[in-house]
């Protein structure tokens, strides 16, 4: 009966480091606000989503776009996660509200075993402007390493835009895979001095290579299982 126990015991204790980050739930369909806070995490296939921060501003103040407004939807395309996010950023000289400004920030990480990060792509629609109005997103990446400082990593930039200067609504990089990027995005909605400008889709999506565990990972999981297994045993042979 014991070696029964003792084998359920030590397969669950397999799973659970196989699943290497915890018990995160899966990121879910709902408003920005429920990203916020210390602490929280989600996931979308082998990649965990943490570090999520928002701050909005407005000329004048009192009509910047709240985190509770922006519906946020995890992209679970196979190799190409990422999220959506969607509101009615708008700044206009005739409504008064002059720009809108609001930024993002986030840290994708891949867990133990997943496939690493070899692209990142950010992309807006429901997008235009007239007269003098403007939409700017600017994206500056960390790969392999967080903000501020990005000790460690590099610094890669993205922007995609539409104004009377032009229009690209899609912006990629490509690099060596890495096991973590940090995202800081800012999105501007301008008016200029005479015109508007409107966004309602922001999207970010970050493409995975395949990636074999490196021999001395494998050895630390397998050390590990074999530790907890002579743990289990133990206890129950007391």
């Amino acid at each position: 009966m014991q070696s029964k126990w003792f084998s359920a015991l030590l397969v669950i204790a397999c799973v659970a480091l196989l699943s290497g980050v915890g018990f995160a739930s899966a990121c879910q369909d709902t408003t920005f606000d429920n990203y916020l806070g210390a602490g929280f995490n989600c996931t979308i296939g082998d990649k965990t989503f943490s570090n999520f921060a928002y701050h909005s501003t407005s000329n004048p103040p009192g009509f910047s776009i709240p985190a509770g407004s922006i519906d946020t939807s995890p992209i679970t395309t196979l190799l190409n996660p990422g999220f959506q996010w969607s509101t009615g950023w708008h700044a206009s000289t005739s409504s008064g509200v002059l720009s809108e400004d609001s930024l993002f920030q986030f840290t994708a990480t891949v867990n133990p075993g997943g496939n690493l990060i070899t692209d990142v792509s950010l992309s807006i629609g429901g997008v235009g402007f007239s007269g003098t109005g403007s939409v700017t997103v600017d994206e500056t990446v960390c790969l392999g390493a967080t903000f501020p400082a990005c000790t460690g990593g590099t610094t890669r930039t993205l922007e995609v835009f539409d104004s009377s200067s032009g229009i690209q609504t899609y912006d990629e990089i490509s690099f060596a895979g890495v096991s973590e990027v940090d995202v800081q995005k800012d999105v501007l909605i301008n008016a200029g001095t005479n015109g508007s400008a409107t966004l309602s889709l922001l999207t970010n999506q970050f493409s995975e290579g395949s990636t074999t565990p490196e021999p001395a990972s494998i050895l630390l999981f397998g050390s590990g299982v074999l530790g907890l297994a002579g743990v289990l045993r133990r206890k129950l042979n007391r």
